[in-house]
């Protein structure tokens, strides 16, 4: 072979590589993008459904969907995230895990169906046996979705998902709107649901759609479901812990604390998982499909941009939340401002250590996740346990202490098998968390020497990036130099690949 041709070779690897990282990072960008607009949408249409239905029709809808939705925690088996482990010439495998979908879709569904009609003569609402019945088709919809969706995130085209997650969600509120407006009451909420999970199996299936056999083999699904059961067990851990605390502080505390303890929790797990969501998308992804330094470099970068997003972002609303809280709920709501100001740090510090996750999962190591998943839910039920003696304020630095805890110890134990070294890892997050800190006490200090109103909040906030980024500069130049380095190449596309390989051979 020639030199040329050898160079023509490389360059071309290059650029398919670059394209290949292109397009992720478009998708993941899209994905961000499709989580802020339906984070907005909520936000628009909560208030329009409201005044439409009224409370009781919210009620009876309220009372149909937990069901559907618990369900809907065990209906792809976790094999949403291990099918795309799988080749796609694997046909076997794609074809068996097809069919057991569906016939664990269409089983779960006709079981939540029936349930629903027990439900239904235990509350005394004869419409939600009916809601349950129609809700469930919702979790065909999600098996049929599952193959087609694995097929993308293997393809590493996330942007198809962000465009079928959009358009779901913006033709479900036109339903809802639409149906609401006839009359329809709590159907609309009904028919919304379903239309949602609808839409997005139709696009995904058009885009990524490939005929089953007609063939059926357990064994070859069976590595599958394993680690899929160990996923579908973190989910389960999750959502017990949760239901677990707020029985739990409802008993110590009384409902009015726990009213302020959930909304602080959802806050702060909602502002920073909208966030690494997407990170978490991107690097099963990338640990899929890339080679295991690639990796590694893009683990740490990931983890050091959700620092430097998440950390000021908390760290500044920690900071601002008395004023923040005062302007947008009102003084009733003054107790949450103490809650808040540990749990969004720390729920921060949280989605950066779970980063580890998609790559054990993609190594098929996801039982250490699983294990520190379910210690630090038994940690914060014994956290709240001890209530009665240490107040609710102390119950919250307790949780915000054991996951401190979980921190340290998942991305200890899964250093040696992803290869992702604790110490590169704290040094890129180090800048962004001593910066923040920085910048949480400046705006700390605006807000006292001002006085008191929306916009000294606001000019408080302001000041506070200012001087996150004014420390960046000062603390951390190398890191950023390097950060922007990379986005420049990312930036340059197939062109930049081409010379860059040109060079190096």
């Amino acid at each position: 072979m020639t030199e040329n041709s050898q160079g023509g070779e490389l360059s071309g690897g290059a650029t398919a590589r670059v394209a290949s990282n292109r397009k992720l990072a478009f998708g993941a960008i899209a994905s961000g993008t499709v989580n802020v607009v339906k984070v907005a949408l909520q936000l628009l249409l909560l208030p329009v459904m409201a005044r439409l239905l009224g409370p009781d029709e919210f009620g009876v809808y309220a009372l149909a969907l937990p069901t559907v939705s618990f369900v809907a925690l065990l209906a792809d088996g976790g094999l949403g995230a291990t099918l795309a482990r799988e080749p796609e010439t694997s046909s076997r495998v794609w074809s068996s895990a097809f069919w057991f979908l569906l016939f664990t879709g269409c089983a779960l569904a006709l079981g939540a169906s029936i349930f629903g009609f027990f439900l239904g003569h235990i509350v005394q609402q004869p419409r939600v046996s009916a809601m349950i019945a129609l809700l469930s088709l919702s979790l065909v919809f999600l098996v049929l979705s599952v193959p087609a969706a694995a097929r993308l995130t293997r393809r590493r085209n996330l942007g198809v998902g962000a465009a079928a997650e959009l358009a779901a969600n913006l033709i479900g509120a036109v339903v809802a709107v639409a149906l609401a407006v006839g009359g329809a009451g709590a159907w609309s909420l009904v028919a919304q649901y379903l239309a949602t999970y609808a839409v997005r199996a139709v696009m995904l299936n058009i885009s990524a759609f490939e005929m089953p056999r007609f063939e059926f083999s357990m064994s070859s699904i069976r590595p599958h479901m394993a680690s899929g059961g160990l996923l579908i067990g973190t989910r389960l851990a999750e959502y017990v812990g949760r239901v677990g605390e707020n029985v739990l502080i409802d008993r110590i505390f009384g409902t009015a604390l726990l009213g302020s303890f959930t909304f602080a929790n959802q806050i702060s797990r909602f502002a920073t998982e909208t966030v690494g969501n997407v990170s978490w998308s991107a690097l099963y992804v990338q640990a899929l499909t890339a080679e295991r330094a690639s990796v590694v470099d893009i683990h740490r970068r990931l983890c050091r941009m959700l620092a430097g997003i998440l950390f000021p972002a908390t760290f500044l609303a920690a900071a601002a939340a008395p004023e923040l809280i005062d302007a947008l709920l009102g003084p009733k709501w003054s107790g949450l401002a103490l809650l808040l100001r540990i749990l969004l740090p720390i729920s921060a510090l949280q989605v950066i250590a779970v980063q580890a996750g998609p790559i054990l999962l993609a190594i098929d190591r996801f039982e250490i996740f699983f294990a520190c998943s379910v210690g630090l839910g038994i940690a914060r039920i014994v956290a709240v346990c001890a209530g009665p003696w240490i107040g609710l304020a102390g119950v919250v630095g307790a949780m915000a202490g054991v996951t401190l805890l979980y921190f340290a110890i998942l991305i200890t134990l899964a250093a040696p098998l992803t290869g992702c070294r604790v110490s590169p890892m704290l040094r890129g997050l180090a800048g962004p968390a001593l910066s923040s800190l920085v910048a949480a006490a400046g705006c700390l200090a605006m807000l006292q020497w001002l006085a008191p109103s929306l916009a000294a909040t606001l000019v408080s906030l302001a000041a506070g990036l200012a001087i996150f980024t004014a420390s960046m500069f000062l603390v951390d130049r190398k890191g950023l130099t390097e950060d922007w380095d990379v986005i420049r190449r990312l930036m340059k596309g197939a062109g930049g690949a081409s010379a860059q390989a040109a060079t190096s051979s």
